[in-house]
Formats: C-alpha cells, sequence, structure tokens
C-alpha cells in the first residue's frame, strides 16, 4: 500500500480541513456521544436488510457495533494527523479484506451525514452555531470517505502487479498513457 500522509495532507487542504474543523468536531463530541448508538443501531439495520452486507455482520454484529461506536467517537478526539490517517487506512483495509463492494461504504455514509444533521439539530440549541459544526462534520466524514476509497485503489494496483509481475509503476504508467 502506497497511499502517504502526504496524500492525506493533500486531501485535508483540498476540503480546506484546519483548525476551526479540530474544534469544531471536538463540540460535537457530546452531541455525538449521545446520538452515536443510535445512529450505529440504525446503520447496521441498514446492512441487514441487504443479503450482501447481512451475510457480512451476522455472527459479529455486538462486536462491529462496538468498532463502530469506536470509530464515530475519534471522528471528534480533535487530531488529525499521521495517527488518525493510518488508523483510517486499517478501516479501509478491512472493508477491502471481507470484500465489501466500495459502493455499500459510500452508500451507508449517506445515513451517517443525515443522522448527524439530525443529532446536531437536536443537540445543538442555537441555530446560527450548527452550519459550521455540520460542515465540519461533513469534512471529516468525507475525509474518512476519500481514505478508504484509496485503500480501495490501492489494493487494487497491488492486486494487478501481484498477479502479472508488472511493477506498479509500469502499471501506472500504462494506466497513464490508456487515458490519452
Amino acid at each position: 500500500m502506497s497511499a502517504t500522509i502526504e496524500q492525506f495532507e493533500e486531501m485535508k487542504g483540498f476540503l480546506s480541513f484546519g483548525e476551526a474543523d479540530a474544534a469544531n468536531l471536538q463540540r460535537l463530541a457530546p452531541v455525538f456521544a449521545t446520538h452515536g448508538a443510535k445512529i450505529t443501531d440504525d446503520f447496521y439495520a441498514i446492512l441487514a436488510r441487504y443479503p450482501t452486507t447481512a451475510a457480512l455482520i451476522e455472527t459479529r454484529l455486538e462486536s462491529l457495533k462496538a468498532t463502530h461506536n469506536r470509530w464515530m467517537s475519534q471522528l471528534f478526539e480533535g487530531s488529525y494527523g499521521a495517527e488518525y490517517f493510518e488508523n483510517r487506512i486499517r478501516i479501509g483495509l478491512a472493508h477491502v479484506r471481507i470484500g465489501l463492494p466500495p459502493w455499500y461504504v459510500e452508500a451507508v455514509m449517506n445515513l451517517i451525514r443525515i443522522e448527524g444533521h439530525l443529532a446536531i439539530v437536536e443537540g445543538v440549541p442555537d441555530a446560527d452555531e450548527r452550519a459550521p459544526l455540520y460542515a465540519s462534520l461533513l469534512k471529516i466524514l468525507d475525509l474518512d470517505l476519500m481514505i478508504i476509497n484509496l485503500t480501495y485503489s490501492e489494493e487494487r494496483l497491488d492486486r494487478v502487479t501481484s498477479f502479472t509481475g508488472m511493477s506498479r509503476k509500469l502499471i501506472e504508467n500504462v494506466i497513464n498513457q490508456a487515458k490519452n
């Protein structure tokens, strides 16, 4: 896997994710401590509805819920450096390893966006404060999704490299030439 912290920093820059967002997310920690379990329950209720995802969770639901709650709480810890990035890479690789198609990850993130908004509306009384808090939530969710998607593309390149015996650089050159 060749994903780097430099890529992560570039992603953060592209989204204008900065110190104000980190502070906003820390402010949201108590809101999500209150609402997180419901979001997690709803998240897994959706996954249980579909045969592909239901088969992946049926024997380990409580363990997965605990992991999801831990993931969600980490969104609000305020530290988004190398350790955060490496943790998110491991999460992405876990999704790849179990064979979960990436579009499931993208689709279910929608639930977290919607329920996250509802949690903010309920948990933050001042309507003027909600928009920047929600914007910061969207940024961190998008960063997490970008990292997870990066693990899928990196894993595919690694698989093609292994299968063909071609160097990664050569495969990337072929991909770039195919675009032209």
